[in-house]
């Protein structure tokens, strides 16, 4: 096999196994979960991606957008989530974040939410945390990363931080009017598809790979 077949090989094995272990799905926050007496206009979009990395552990990654509207104000200043596993004493330590303001909570309190397993606020605290405007702005974007430990952390997803509607909990604050809000999360229908199991994909790319090299040897 000649250095282009090698090549070609490579690359397709690599993006199998990278299809295997990563999943991500996307969420926005739910306007209907509002705490107030209507909803402020406090928004937020992004995604959870998940990969297990060997045994007991995963890598789990939130990259969230403030997407409210300029008139109404205001900073995402935490975000709390549930991890939906077998093993009770699963947990989530905050690894890295692109803004060092927000910071480990471990579990936390979201009241009138209940008590999340794990999560990232300002001054680790969700519900205060001093001033808002250390907080993730309109327009802003923010990445959080979890190093992951649960004795079933092989068979976990995206899917088992974000639960049917309950398991995320947002905190903004600082908004016009010296308002604030308390949001849960939720699956964003507009931007998941349902995704091709592994081994598909998997075929997929071997059938590239089957191509390409037959395409490196002359072949028709």
């Amino acid at each position: 096999m000649n250095t282009g077949s090698l090549s070609v090989l490579a690359a397709a094995l690599a993006v199998s196994a990278g299809v295997a272990s990563a999943d991500t799905v996307n969420f926005m926050s739910d306007s209907s979960s509002t705490t107030n007496s209507s909803w402020t206009g406090a928004e937020l979009t992004g995604s959870i991606e998940y990969n297990h990395t060997s045994g007991s552990n995963g890598v789990l990654t939130f990259s969230v957008t403030n997407t409210s509207d300029s008139s109404v104000g205001g900073f995402l200043t935490g975000l709390v989530f549930n991890i939906d596993s077998a093993d009770s004493g699963a947990s989530a330590t905050l690894a890295s974040t692109t803004d060092s303001d927000f910071k480990n909570t471990g579990t936390e309190a979201a009241n009138p939410f209940g008590t999340f397993d794990a999560g990232a606020a300002l001054n680790a605290n969700w519900t205060g945390g001093g001033n808002p405007s250390r907080g993730l702005g309109i327009g802003s974007s923010l990445t959080l990363v979890f190093d992951i430990i649960a004795s079933d952390a092989s068979s976990l997803t995206a899917m088992s931080f974000l639960g049917d509607g309950d398991d995320i909990a947002l905190r903004f604050r600082g908004l016009n009017n010296d308002a604030s809000d308390k949001l849960l999360g939720m699956e964003d229908p507009q931007l998941n598809v349902v995704p091709l199991p592994a081994p598909v994909l998997a075929g997929g790319a071997m059938l590239g790979l089957g191509l390409g090299l037959r395409r490196l040897r002359g072949g028709k």
